[in-house]
């Protein structure tokens, strides 16, 4: 017969256990709310929701702006987009976006060739590990070229970076051939800000919100 002594203790463990799996299968879950501005007008926002298990990272976005160029021709951008990462590397790609009235959408899966990009009436085979615009991993954002989830096109980059001790805030720059984009991470690496210039003109700014 069981002592009631050790029947809690294999109760306890148990529940550990339980716990523990349920914590696995789960994995950690992350959200990251930005505003964003263009120069200093609020015009939507651009939200994540990242689901981290073991090596695979699941991250799904979505992103409204509603503005005026000039005060006077008005632009609605929606854009909807489901990343998976293997190892920090694109497993998936599916997104959608609505601009100036126009639709498109990208479709990427990785198979023994590489990832293979659907866009528009184009497919391209990227080898080996293609990334994409990991803003919420630095680590991940390193390399020669990144993926452009909402055009599907493999943009040549040129990273760089600089750790100011006076606020303890890593400034990051992802240089591409038509506009720099400018990130901010604080000393635990979080994703802070984003700056870049619009072709259309103006400063677009993203401000997290805590």
């Amino acid at each position: 017969m069981v002592s009631k002594s050790l029947l809690i203790l294999l109760l306890s463990l148990w529940a550990s256990q339980a716990w523990t799996v349920q914590e696995h299968a789960v994995g950690l879950q992350r959200d990251l709310d930005f505003k964003v501005f263009i120069n200093d007008r609020e015009v939507g926002r651009h939200q994540f929701a990242l689901l981290e298990q073991g090596n695979s990272v699941q991250v799904s976005s979505k992103m409204s702006l509603d503005f005026k160029v000039l005060m006077i021709k008005r632009v609605k951008y929606l854009h909807e987009a489901s990343e998976v990462w293997e190892s920090g590397c694109l497993a998936s790609v599916e997104s959608a976006t609505e601009k100036l009235g126009d639709f498109f959408s990208v479709d990427a899966k990785a198979d023994q060739s590489g990832l293979v990009v659907q866009r528009q009436q184009e497919v391209e085979v990227i080898p080996g590990c293609a990334r994409g615009f990991a803003y919420w991993n630095p680590e991940w954002l390193q390399g020669d070229y990144l993926l452009n989830a909402e055009s599907g096109i493999y943009v040549p980059v040129e990273i760089s970076s600089r750790f100011s001790e006076q606020d303890n805030i890593t400034h990051m720059t992802i240089a591409l051939p038509k506009a720099d984009i400018h990130l901010q991470y604080d000393a635990a690496g979080e994703w802070l800000s984003l700056q870049t210039e619009l072709l259309i003109g103006g400063t677009l700014r993203y401000q997290r919100v805590f």
